[in-house]
């Protein structure tokens, strides 16, 4: 049998109701986010923006064409000074010539980034 109570006066049930299922429960929006990881939440306030690829780094294969060619030179270089000219001047110009491709293609390897 339940007691009687006045018109003004606060009912158990209802504090006990009101406390558990009718309080304030903060701001749910955020109460989840506590917990999830940066990858997780999303972005506030920023825009979203496309990602690209980075280009494709040909910097070695650039060396190496430069060093190929260099090595063509000297092979044709040779054959012209040495056989064609042939003698003392053929391999003094061959050398001078060696000594020029040389720092050419040290200068173009080293300049390309």
């Amino acid at each position: 049998m339940m007691p009687q109570r006045e018109t003004n006066e606060p009912t158990y049930e209802y504090q006990q109701a009101g406390s558990t299922y009718g309080g304030y429960e903060g701001n749910q929006a955020d109460a989840h986010q506590q917990f999830e990881t940066s990858y997780q939440q999303p972005l506030q306030g920023q825009q979203a923006a496309k990602v690209y690829a980075t280009a494709h780094d040909n910097k070695n294969l650039l060396r190496l064409a430069t060093f190929g060619m260099a090595m063509v030179t000297l092979i044709v270089l040779a054959v012209v000074c040495l056989i064609f000219v042939g003698g003392l001047g053929g391999w003094i110009s061959f050398c001078a010539a060696c000594l020029a491709i040389f720092i050419i293609a040290v200068v173009a390897i080293d300049n390309i980034k």
